[in-house]
């Protein structure tokens, strides 16, 4: 299911290169610089994984607290999910979408992501520079 729907998401935006499954069974799709979003097929479904930036080691537990904020029912990150890497280096994104989709919705939901992980790119950075966020 999900390397046909990044097959025509590809077509549609002019990306040559498809990804295609990997080892650990993840299609890591090179959208943009610097993003690179990893997805799995759920059957049904689909789970997107990103990293958001390395996490930062000043104000890590306030950090910690407004990112809690922002999972709470999904209300700051569109139903996603921020955590952190198994190593806990990285700050991540991900999103379980289990249940049946079309292309339709997997272009929106793929959007939303897309859109929710710069977002937290910026709001991350601002906190790391103590600027208000």
């Amino acid at each position: 299911m999900v390397q046909g729907f990044l097959e025509k998401l590809c077509a549609e935006l002019s990306i040559e290169s498809v990804p295609k499954l990997n080892e650990k069974k993840l299609f890591a799709f090179h959208f943009a610089p610097g993003v690179v979003v990893a997805l799995a097929d759920l059957h049904p479904g689909v789970e997107m994984r990103a990293p958001i930036c390395l996490c930062p080691s000043e104000r890590r537990e306030d950090l910690f607290i407004y990112l809690m904020r922002a999972n709470l029912l999904g209300q700051g990150t569109g139903g996603a999910r921020i955590g952190l890497d198994e190593k806990e280096k990285n700050l991540t994104l991900s999103l379980g979408l289990p249940y049946e989709m079309n292309y339709h919705a997997f272009k929106e939901a793929f959007e939303e992501f897309v859109n929710h992980l710069v977002y937290w790119r910026d709001v991350v950075a601002k906190f790391k520079n103590n600027e208000t966020v």
